[in-house]
C-alpha cells in the first residue's frame, strides 16, 4: 500500500514538474515572440497610418512588407494590451530593431514623429479653418486672425484666400503651426498652377492663372466624374466666349454663404457671386478644386455648340445645345 502511494506522489509530482516546465517554455517562447526585439529590413522603414485606419489594417501592412512575420500576433497583443482602440495617423519612421510589443507601444502612444493633415477637395477656406482649429496635434497661431490677415501675413496677391490651397495629405512635424501649413498648401497649389495654365488647350478662354482656378472650382462643385469634368469645362467656356451667363448654382449659393436652405428667392438676391444676374466668372474661386478640375479647366472640348447641362443623379450629368433639349432633360430628370 505504501509502495502504491509512493508511486502516486512519484507521478503527481512528474506531472506537476512537466506542467511546471511547460509552463516556463511557454512563458520563454511567448517572451521571445513578443519582447525579443527583431531587426526591421534593411534597418528602416517608414509606416504610414491614415486618418480612420485600424490597428488591423496597420497590422496587415506591416506584415505585408516583412517588418512583422504574423499580423494576427501584432493585433492579439494589442488587443490584450488594450491598445488596439485608437490609431493616431501621421508617419512612423522605424529604426533598428522592434519587438512586437514595442510596435505596437510605438504606433499607439499618440506620437508620430510626423502627423497628417488631410485638406480636400471642395472644401472652402471656412471648412479648411475650421479642421485645422480642431487639431490638438498643430500649434495654432490663426485662431483670432481674419481670412485678410492670413492673406496679408503670408503676403499673399489675391482678393481672398479661398481656392488657393492645394487639395492634399501634407505630413508635417507635430506641433507645426496652422499658418506654416496653410502656406505650404498655398506654394504646392502656386507650383502647379503655371504648368497646367501653360497647358491649357486653344478653348480655354481665360485671360490669366486666377481666371482657370476660378473655373475650376465650379467646376469642382458641380461634379466629381472627371469626365463630365471636361463637358462642365467646355459649357461654360463656351457661354463665357459668347457673353452669355454662366447660370451657375453654387457659385449662388457660396455668395449667399452656402445657407442650408436656398429657395427661388434667393436667386433674385444680388451678389458678386450671383450667376444668374451676372455676366462673366464670380470675382474669386468658391471653393478648393482638385488637380482632376484644374486640368479640366485647361481643356475644354472643341464642341462650341454645348450650353447647357443638368444633373441627373448617381454623379451624371446631361449635356445638351439647345435650350429645348435642356428643359426636355429638367423635365425628364428633376421635375419627376
Amino acid at each position: 500500500m505504501m509502495n502504491y502511494r509512493n508511486n502516486q506522489s512519484q507521478n503527481a509530482g512528474r506531472v506537476t514538474k512537466i506542467t511546471l516546465l511547460l509552463f516556463i517554455a511557454f512563458a520563454i517562447f511567448f517572451g521571445y515572440i513578443v519582447f525579443f526585439p527583431k531587426i526591421i529590413p534593411n534597418g528602416h522603414y517608414k509606416l504610414t497610418v491614415y486618418r480612420g485606419d485600424s490597428f488591423s489594417k496597420v497590422a496587415y501592412e506591416l506584415e505585408s512588407n516583412g517588418v512583422v512575420s504574423d499580423a494576427k500576433v501584432l493585433i492579439a497583443i494589442a488587443k490584450i494590451s488594450g491598445k488596439d482602440k485608437k490609431t493616431i495617423s501621421g508617419v512612423y519612421v522605424l529604426n533598428g530593431a522592434y519587438s512586437l510589443y514595442d510596435l505596437v507601444s510605438r504606433l499607439s502612444n499618440g506620437k508620430p514623429d510626423e502627423i497628417s493633415i488631410i485638406i480636400r477637395e471642395g472644401w472652402t477656406f471656412k471648412q479648411i479653418r475650421s479642421y485645422l482649429d480642431s487639431e490638438s496635434q498643430i500649434t495654432h497661431l490663426t485662431e483670432s486672425m481674419t481670412d485678410d490677415q492670413i492673406r496679408d501675413r503670408l503676403k499673399i496677391d489675391a482678393p481672398k484666400m479661398e481656392g488657393l490651397l492645394y487639395p492634399n495629405t501634407y505630413f508635417i512635424a507635430p506641433y507645426q503651426s496652422d499658418l506654416e501649413i496653410i502656406q505650404n498648401a498655398y506654394k504646392a497649389m502656386q507650383n502647379r498652377l503655371p504648368k497646367i495654365w501653360n497647358s491649357k488647350n486653344q478653348n480655354a478662354v481665360y485671360k490669366n492663372q486666377y481666371e482657370l482656378l476660378i473655373m475650376a472650382s465650379l467646376i469642382q462643385k458641380e461634379t466629381s466624374n472627371e469626365s463630365d469634368m471636361i463637358m462642365v469645362s467646355t459649357v461654360f467656356n463656351n457661354r463665357l466666349r459668347i457673353n452669355m451667363r454662366l447660370q451657375d448654382d453654387p457659385a449662388v449659393f457660396y455668395g449667399l454663404g452656402n445657407k442650408n436652405i436656398i429657395t427661388r428667392a434667393d436667386f433674385a438676391i444680388d451678389t458678386p457671386y450671383n450667376t444668374y444676374l451676372r455676366y462673366g466668372l464670380p470675382p474669386t474661386p468658391i471653393c478648393t478644386p482638385s488637380l482632376k478640375a484644374l486640368n479640366a479647366a485647361a481643356s475644354p472640348a472643341a464642341d462650341k455648340s454645348l450650353l447647357y447641362f443638368v444633373a441627373i443623379g448617381k454623379g451624371k450629368t446631361k449635356f445638351s445645345s439647345t435650350y429645348g433639349e435642356h428643359n426636355t432633360a429638367v423635365n425628364k430628370y428633376l421635375k419627376k
